[in-house]
């Protein structure tokens, strides 16, 4: 009995192998020689659709973070943008490795195009000129990736936030009398942080929006 024809080779099916193994194995693991292995190919046949290991990684993380949250029509603008932000904010939680390759490409690829195009419609939705959306719309981005590379950066937490409030307690109150008295309050928990600037993004931007269009 003869045996069925492999699939083609293509660009889609290599990212899926790409995909497969990064969320397996973990970025690091992802090689030409690797995806040539589970697609039943030779490493050099993925050289054909991708010229380096470095161009299919930055497809990689173009594609993973480009997943859009699922609307809800029951939400108002407001916790429409909040859900919008912990989403995007997620992307660099679930892929830390990817985090700074996507981060330092530019922003014309065509997954980032996409959410550039969702949030802009969501401010200008809001009332806001074509002006303040490109600006709040940079804003809300650096809101975003700041904290997502910190993310990523420190596995996903802060690390020992209670020594460094000790550390921060001991400081000599006659040179830095501030952070010495504040220290019990230092370092809070990132989500609940994430959350406050959130929060303060969208009060500047309800206080940009034409007054007609506002709805809380």
């Amino acid at each position: 009995m003869p045996t069925s024809a492999r699939p083609r080779l293509d660009r889609p099916r290599i990212l899926d192998a790409a995909q497969a193994i990064a969320e397996t194995e973990g970025v690091a693991a992802v090689t030409m020689r690797r995806i040539g292995t589970a697609l039943g190919s030779d490493p050099t046949a993925v050289y054909r659709h991708f010229a380096s290991k470095d161009e299919l990684l930055r497809e990689l993380a173009d594609r993973l973070f480009g997943t859009l949250p699922d609307a809800d029509p029951a939400l108002g603008w407001r916790e429409t943008m909040k859900a919008e932000l912990r989403h995007a904010l997620n992307r660099y939680r679930h892929h830390p490795d990817l985090a700074l390759l996507l981060a330092t490409q530019p922003d014309d690829t065509p997954s980032l195009q996409a959410i550039a195009d969702r949030m802009l419609g969501l401010l200008r939705e809001r009332g806001l000129s074509d002006a303040d959306a490109a600006r709040f719309t940079q804003v809300l981005e650096n809101h975003v990736v700041g904290t997502g590379l910190y993310y990523a950066a420190n596995g996903n937490e802060l690390r020992d936030a209670t020594a460094m409030r000790r550390v921060y307690a001991l400081l000599d109150e006659t040179t830095h009398p501030h952070a010495a008295a504040v220290a019990p309050h230092l370092f809070p928990d990132l989500d609940a942080t994430f959350d406050l600037a959130t929060d303060a993004l969208l009060d500047a931007i309800e206080a940009h929006a034409d007054p007609t269009k506002k709805d809380r």
